[in-house]
């Protein structure tokens, strides 16, 4: 299998669909930071609507799914955009640092401390590995697994499961809200255990022997390779 499925913390993000929808790959890291303030700032107006308009619940979980895509993806596009300009700014800041710095300075190769945006830890070599055994899966083997199950339905299969997961949050008793965690629970742990198999495995097979593993960890790869 693609081992960016397994190791997608430095791999691109996937394109939004239609251009302006969210994806569950960049908000499974952005709700763990201020970014998800926007997003519950939106949320809280979503909420207040919807009692105005007394919604019932499963009109409410509807409207949530198409503000999650809607409004989340615009979210996401903007900082998408934001971070793009601003890395553009820190690469054209440095490139004119050293087009004004002397020839002899130009010659020597740049210390970690001098590149934009990057601690000089994060540039030097480790010899041990990135901690790479998720106890829950990544959204990206989250969707590598359903594609492994429901083949060509992998889509229909994930919207269904979105589907119904919003109905028995958004449905007036508890007990539908209590399975479904229960159901996410699960699921969440044995695609956890999958995904440290697979990842154990494509480590086994990139490293044979204590040799090669010594060269990997002097080489400073963090990366399981696919």
């Amino acid at each position: 299998m693609p081992s960016h499925h397994l190791t997608p913390l430095d791999k691109p993000l996937p394109p939004q669909p239609w251009g302006f929808l969210a994806t569950n790959n960049f908000w499974s890291r952005a709700f763990l930071t201020p970014i998800s303030i926007i997003f519950w700032a939106g949320a809280a107006v979503f909420f207040t609507c919807s009692n105005l308009f007394a919604l019932v619940w499963w009109q409410q979980a509807l409207g949530f799914m198409v503000f999650y895509s809607v409004w989340g993806g615009l979210v996401e596009r903007w900082i998408r955009k934001y971070l793009a300009h601003r890395r553009t700014l820190l690469l054209a800041g440095h490139g004119a640092a050293l087009d004004a710095a002397p020839a002899e300075a130009q010659a020597a190769p740049p210390s970690p401390r001098d590149l934009p945006g990057e601690s000089p830890r994060a540039l030097v070599p480790s010899r041990e590995p990135r901690s790479e055994w998720p106890v829950v899966p990544t959204a990206e083997f989250w969707d590598y697994a359903f594609e492994r199950l429901f083949g060509r339905a992998a889509g229909v299969a994930n919207l269904a499961f979105d589907l119904a997961v919003a109905l028995a949050m958004f449905y007036p008793t508890w007990t539908p809200t209590l399975v479904v965690i229960l159901v996410m629970i699960v699921l969440s742990l044995w695609f956890g255990v999958w995904q440290r198999r697979l990842l154990l495995q494509l480590q086994a097979g990139a490293q044979p022997g204590p040799a090669l593993a010594e060269s990997s960890g002097s080489s400073g790869a963090h990366e399981v390779p696919g």
